[in-house]
């Protein structure tokens, strides 16, 4: 038996050595049938679109119904699971089946298969097309760019996956046989990210501004613009400014930033003059950047998930549960993914002034604030998070309510053995009123609208430039640029109706940067960016563990002073009564537990892979 190369073995673990090199396992063809023509070459390169990790699917990554923001902060799960059992535990190593972090190979090259393994499963693919398409007589010049600038793309996509997650790693750009010597050093995470860039240079050569309707979902030029700025923030970013082996904030690199925003100014440039169709939604479209109807992608959608064939159906399990609407008797039926107090904290009053609940306070320093309406707030909080007490869908044609008050059906269930919503709030993005509807035999309304996983956006991309711009020359400075740091993020807040960021809030490049960063994580919350930013930050150490108090994550005790009940058929239900009022205090959440130490910024490598080769240092503390 020849011995096993690194991406043999994450790719095709007890698959034989000479099965795997004589075939492309991938199909259970050979190469003389896949590189024969362009519809076979195009089906073997669209497995890399089946294995981009689909974090909106209730069963992406083998989660069931579990969400990957309950890795952070953003949410709360009633419902324990290897999530909370072992990633929010920092138990990472050796753990192979386990989302996120795990090398199992089960369902590789599927949206259920684990993320790392996945990534070099597609790596493999992307490098085969390369070597090989260019050689095949049988296509069209035309054809050979359409498969050469996807394939590029998703060599660049994929080593990101893996590199933003495990650090720097030796260069993937050859379909790795069995005589050859994988047993190399790590680059820095830098000099992995310019070879990634490269990649990405080489896509915007061949790919097409649009493709062809019955084409939806292909990776085009705006995507890999949009790709090169938000690779290359992550490596200005302080965790990936070290040498391997080290991990110290060192701050921002700085002339990382500066090509960060570069890209990211091109990439707005390039929508604006080309493909205008892809600049930031206005405010009364917001709701509809994540579900929207007749068309089947929003329009600021650049990098995205093509759903075609893919049944979401139960894609709200991962979001949205309540007695009724679940109609199951044990812990299944409860919401996986509510909304944090930590999330409600970063949503500013409506002139700009951040608020916090403290006690049964809400504390800040905006004179106009009214405890008793504490979510008049940007306008953001009211499309992306249901609050206590309010009506969305329908419950066998009555009103259905997030019934969160202390006594309230979601809190102290009679048919549940755990509460059905810790936190008191759930999610609202990605979902729309008729989707939650309950009529005797289940849910309603999902047909209503389309949605699909969204990767980057549009507006992604300004908060992107922003960041850099901040970083690199300070809130205010355009560097002969249109807009500055300051500019770009009253931009995204402008489109919605949100106040400018407030002035004493734009002095210095450290404080602006606190807005930036709460700016982001209010914009992309739900949509997978918040884990990655905590850690590329290197403030989740300080998020997971703060002083003095071990429950970093919170939610809401409610208190209403009037509900009133009625009785529908085959379920219950509550509802507000005009004039109700409620009151709030800060909610310990003590089963949700967040482990994190200095080790757990980078993933392990995969204990066998670590062994087996030498110069393939394992990332510190594992």
């Amino acid at each position: 038996m020849k011995k096993y190369s690194l991406i043999i073995i994450v790719s095709a673990l007890l698959v034989s050595c000479q099965k795997y090199l004589d075939k492309a396992p991938e199909l259970g063809l050979s190469d003389a049938n896949i590189f024969n023509n362009f519809s076979s070459v195009q089906g073997y390169l669209d497995q890399t679109y089946n294995s981009i990790n689909d974090f909106s699917h209730k069963t992406g990554q083998g989660l069931e119904t579990a969400n990957l923001s309950q890795i952070s902060d953003e949410t709360a799960n009633a419902r324990t699971g290897t999530l909370e059992n072992i990633i929010n535990k920092g138990i990472w190593l050796n753990n192979t089946t386990i989302a996120e972090t795990g090398w199992g190979t089960a369902d590789v090259g599927t949206f259920k298969g684990l993320v790392i393994p996945n990534a070099f499963y597609a790596l493999r693919i992307a490098n085969r097309v390369i070597e090989k398409a260019p050689l095949m007589s049988s296509l069209s010049e035309d054809q050979k760019n359409d498969l050469l600038g996807q394939a590029h793309f998703f060599r660049a996509w994929f080593y990101f996956e893996i590199i933003r997650r495990i650090g720097g790693m030796p260069l993937m750009d050859k379909v790795f046989n069995a005589e050859d010597n994988f047993d190399q050093e790590r680059l820095t995470y830098q000099q992995s990210s310019d070879w990634a860039i490269a990649q990405l240079d080489e896509a915007i050569k061949f790919l097409p501004d649009e493709w062809s309707a019955n084409e939806t979902g292909r990776v085009n030029k705006v995507a890999a613009y949009a790709l090169k700025s938000m690779i290359e923030l992550y490596a200005a970013s302080p965790l990936m400014h070290n040498p391997v082996g080290t991990i110290e904030n060192n701050g921002y690199d700085i002339e990382y930033c500066k090509k960060s925003a570069e890209y990211a100014k091109q990439t707005l440039d390039y929508i604006e003059k080309t493909v205008p169709k892809h600049k930031m939604m206005p405010g009364s479209a917001y709701k509809n950047i994540f579900y929207h109807s007749p068309n089947f992608v929003s329009d600021e959608s650049l990098f995205y998930i093509n759903s075609t064939g893919r049944d979401r159906t139960l894609d709200i399990q991962s979001f949205w549960q309540n007695v009724p609407w679940s109609n199951v008797t044990g812990p299944g039926g409860v919401s996986q993914a509510c909304a944090t107090q930590n999330m409600v904290d970063l949503y500013e009053t409506k002139n700009g002034y951040p608020v916090k609940l403290v006690g049964s306070t809400w504390v800040t320093a905006d004179p106009a604030f009214n405890q008793t309406k504490p979510f008049d707030r940007d306008p953001r909080f009211g499309m992306t998070i249901i609050l206590p007490g309010e009506q969305f869908g329908t419950i066998n044609n009555n009103p259905n309510y997030l019934c969160t008050w202390e006594g309230g059906r979601d809190v102290e269930p009679a048919r549940r053995s755990v509460e059905v919503n810790l936190t008191r709030y759930s999610v609202k993005k990605w979902q729309w009123p008729s989707c939650v509807v309950t009529q005797l035999a289940g849910v309603s309304g999902y047909g209503d609208n389309y949605y699909n996983c969204i990767i980057i956006r549009t507006t992604q991309v300004w908060l992107d430039y922003a960041e850099a711009m901040n970083e690199a020359y300070g809130p205010t400075d355009k560097n002969g640029y249109t807009y500055s740091a300051l500019d770009a993020i009253n931009m995204v807040r402008a489109r919605v109706g949100m106040s400018p960021v407030r002035s004493e809030y734009t002095s210095s490049k450290e404080i602006f940067r606190d807005r930036i960063r709460n700016e982001r994580a209010v914009e992309l919350m739900f949509e997978n960016h918040r884990w990655f930013d905590l850690r590329r930050w290197m403030i989740a150490e300080a998020v997971f563990n703060p002083a003095g108090d071990p429950n970093p994550i919170k939610g809401v005790k409610v208190t209403a002073s009037a509900v009133g009940k009625y009785v529908a058929k085959n379920s219950y239900t509550d509802k507000v009564l005009p004039g109700n009022v409620f009151s709030y205090q800060l909610l310990n959440i003590p089963t949700e537990i967040r482990v994190f130490q200095k080790k757990h910024y980078w993933y392990p490598i995969g204990k066998d892979e670590a062994n087996r080769y030498s110069k393939l240092k394992q990332n510190p503390g594992w």
